[in-house]
């Protein structure tokens, strides 16, 4: 069987070093995603995963590319708040995923508009939260910034035309 593994792949075995290195470089950056999904970064995990990429080959460009990111977002976590920084999209991919579930119950809702629901599915918005945004939020104000910052979609571009139709058939204008 060996015999035929080296007629198979002639000078494999001068790759040991080369596929030891590089299964050791992916167990440890391995260890460090799973330390930065499961966990976040902050001070005491940049610190547990700069110990464990020091582990890593002197020279490798892994080590050095992923010692420069966990130093860039070590600093951009210390800038927006004290708790960890979330290394994940799986949170992102979950909001979506309700954000898909609300706005199945109405097909015909528009998407640029819906958008608007995305903030109140994160947190934990208490009932106080939600009471002093509805008192402060005028119907008027909404309509006014939605006209300024909200493109009209094809979907309200045809409703509007087939508005003014409709009104100039019943003689409304």
């Amino acid at each position: 069987m060996l015999a035929k593994l080296r007629d198979a792949l002639p000078g494999f075995l001068r790759l040991k070093p080369f596929i030891k290195d590089f299964a050791s470089t992916a167990q440890i950056v391995s260890q460090v995603m799973e330390v930065l999904k499961n966990k976040g970064l902050d001070p005491s995990r940049y610190e547990h995963c700069h110990r464990l990429s020091e582990t890593l080959p002197k020279n490798s460009k892994v080590k050095k590319h992923l010692q420069q990111w966990l130093q860039r977002h070590l600093l951009i976590q210390q800038q927006l708040t004290e708790l960890p920084l979330l290394v994940s999209s799986d949170i992102i991919e979950s909001l979506f995923g309700n954000f898909k579930h609300i706005i199945e119950r109405s097909p015909q809702a528009d998407m640029n508009r819906t958008t608007l629901l995305i903030p109140a599915l994160c947190g934990n918005l208490d009932k106080a939260t939600v009471t002093q945004a509805l008192a402060h939020a005028r119907h008027n104000d909404l309509e006014i910034w939605e006209k300024e910052n909200i493109p009209y979609t094809v979907r309200k571009k045809r409703q509007a035309f087939f508005d003014s139709v409709e009104s100039q058939k019943a003689g409304k204008i």
